[in-house]
């Protein structure tokens, strides 16, 4: 799943998963990863307030912020949103799984589901 548009989601993944990072080293090296894939400024921005122009991306944010803070009942409105955007349970499972390292969660953090 390396295509661009994956890349590009993924890049605003991190982003919105270390939005609050201390370490400015690894905020800084997240921005620049961001630029690399083709993101503007203001979609950087963006996924730093945990939002993204795109419908798609909007809704692995949500799911990948709702992992990050533990909320079940967020995961589970964001899943269905996810769902209904047109992502498929694999591509929430892959989004899912980097989120996870993004933030060394282990696969089963928070009693979220984990679908294969």
């Amino acid at each position: 799943m390396a295509d661009p548009e994956y890349e590009r989601i993924l890049s605003q993944l991190r982003l919105a998963m270390l939005n609050d990072c201390a370490c400015e080293e690894t905020l800084s090296h997240a921005q620049e990863s961001a630029r690399v894939a083709g993101l503007s400024a203001a979609e950087i921005d963006a996924a730093l307030g945990e939002r993204s122009f795109d419908v798609r991306t909007s809704a692995v944010l949500a799911l990948g912020c709702a992992l990050k803070n533990g909320d079940l009942p967020a995961y589970a409105k964001a899943e269905k949103y996810a769902l209904a955007c047109g992502l498929t349970h694999e591509e929430l499972a892959y989004f899912m799984s980097m989120a996870r390292q993004f933030v060394d969660a282990k696969p089963t953090s928070f009693g979220l589901p984990v679908r294969p």
